[in-house]
């Protein structure tokens, strides 16, 4: 009777356990708890600026165990694909952007599509199909999660165009295409340049340039190399951004990137 008890016991904790999954960055958690809230163990490889080599052995065997790595392409996500996949042979491994087109930018695919709120209503799309599928008796839950956050996400998309339609400047300098999306969505230029420090013999075609196309910002990733910006934006008297596209809070993220880069405009 004893060992009854013990098997249903066993059983009713093996169903009820929670599925681990891993993404890349704090911002894909948001967006699975979006339509699950707690039903999943979500473990993030990398925060802020720190890296997945950084972090403790506990952190790391814990990640390596984990049912699912949900990816979006990431270029860095192949590497940590390849590392999983050597340490459990068992990890589910799923593109929740598969379908979703990209853009080839600078010769390469950029994977960067949660900077678009149009692009993100695509993205929740499949996970809403993904984690339906790693939890089916849930899926009645996820439906109605997943539509309200449609609503939230066409709203948020006009409230963002509000923001940028009221924005003077077009023209930014980058080093990176992580804002792709986002400037193409909300007709936005970006102007592209080596992440490297501004020549002296440069300085005068730099000026020249920049003139010409009006720019007057140069957005980079937030924790880069302020300097290195500086030598730049200095010479051509451009305003330096910096900002995250990988935080927790995506909404207050973009809405603060909005914000940052219209804050002189007069009536503002």
């Amino acid at each position: 009777m004893i060992k009854y008890i013990f098997v249903l016991l066993s059983l009713f904790s093996f169903l009820n356990a929670k599925i681990s999954i891993v993404v890349t960055f704090p911002v894909h958690k948001k967006f699975i708890e979006k339509i699950s809230r707690d039903d999943f163990f979500i473990k993030v490889i990398e925060t802020g600026n720190t890296k997945f080599s950084d972090q403790s052995n506990l952190f790391k065997n814990e990640i390596y165990y984990s049912d699912v790595f949900l990816t979006l392409g990431l270029e860095e996500d192949k590497k940590y694909i390849e590392l999983f996949k050597k340490k459990n042979r068992y990890m589910k491994v799923i593109d929740i952007s598969e379908g979703i087109k990209k853009d080839i930018v600078n010769g390469k695919v950029n994977h960067y599509i949660w900077t678009d709120p149009l692009l993100v209503r695509e993205l929740m799309t499949n996970l809403f199909n993904t984690l339906s599928s790693l939890q089916s008796y849930r899926k009645e839950f996820y439906e109605e999660k997943y539509k309200e956050y449609l609503l939230e996400l066409d709203q948020f998309f006009l409230d963002l165009k509000k923001k940028f339609d009221r924005n003077e400047f077009y023209n930014i300098y980058v080093y990176e295409p992580y804002w792709h999306y986002i400037a193409k969505r909300y007709r936005l230029n970006l102007y592209y340049k080596e992440n490297r420090f501004t020549e002296l013999n440069e300085v005068s075609s730099l000026i020249e340039y920049s003139d010409k196309h009006h720019i007057e910002k140069l957005l980079i990733k937030e924790g880069s190399s302020y300097e290195l910006a500086q030598s730049l934006a200095s010479n051509i008297n451009a305003d330096i951004v910096e900002h995250d596209i990988t935080k927790y809070n995506w909404k207050v993220n973009l809405q603060a990137l909005a914000r940052k880069l219209a804050r002189y405009k007069k009536n503002l």
